[in-house]
C-alpha cells in the first residue's frame, strides 16, 4: 500500500467544530458532548495515533488578530481535568484577516482531553474560526 492509500483510507475525522468570535476573548470549539474530545472514548482513535489539528478563520475585516492554542487534559472521572498548553509543531500565532494553521499534538502519557481555542483581540472584526482533529496511523 502506498503512502496516498493509507491516507485515504486510514485518516480518521476525530473532531469538527466552528464558532464566530466577535470579542476580545478566547473562545473554545465545541465538538459536542463533551464539549472538549475524550480520545480514550472516541471510537475512531487508537492509540498511538498522530494527532493533526487543522485551524482556519475567516474574516471580512483587516483590523483584529486571530490566532489558535490547543491544550491537553488529565481525565477527572469522566470529565476534563485540569487544562495545560499541549506540546505541538506548528505556528499557532495567526495575525490579521484570514488566517489558517496546522499542527501535530504530542500526546502525552494519563492527558487523553484535547481543547482547541481561538482568541481574538478586538470587536472590530468577526471572525467564523473551524477545528478540525483527525487521527493518523503511526506508520504515516
Amino acid at each position: 500500500m502506498t503512502v496516498r492509500d493509507l491516507i485515504g483510507t486510514d485518516v480518521v475525522v476525530l473532531g469538527t467544530a466552528k464558532v464566530s468570535i466577535s470579542t476580545a476573548t478566547t473562545t473554545a470549539f465545541d465538538f459536542g458532548t463533551p464539549n472538549d474530545l475524550d480520545l480514550s472514548k472516541l471510537a475512531g482513535y487508537k492509540p498511538g495515533m498522530r494527532i493533526l489539528v487543522v485551524f482556519d478563520a475567516s474574516t471580512a475585516g483587516n483590523t483584529n488578530t486571530v490566532s489558535f492554542s490547543v491544550q491537553d487534559a488529565d481525565d477527572n472521572a469522566g470529565n476534563i481535568g485540569t487544562p495545560a498548553t499541549a506540546v505541538t509543531d506548528g505556528t499557532l500565532t495567526g495575525g490579521v484577516g484570514d488566517q489558517y494553521a496546522i499542527t501535530a499534538v504530542r500526546l502525552q502519557a494519563g492527558r487523553p482531553w484535547l481543547r482547541a481555542r481561538v482568541t481574538s483581540n478586538g470587536t472590530t472584526d468577526t471572525f467564523v474560526a473551524q477545528c478540525l482533529v483527525l487521527g493518523i496511523p503511526a506508520a504515516i
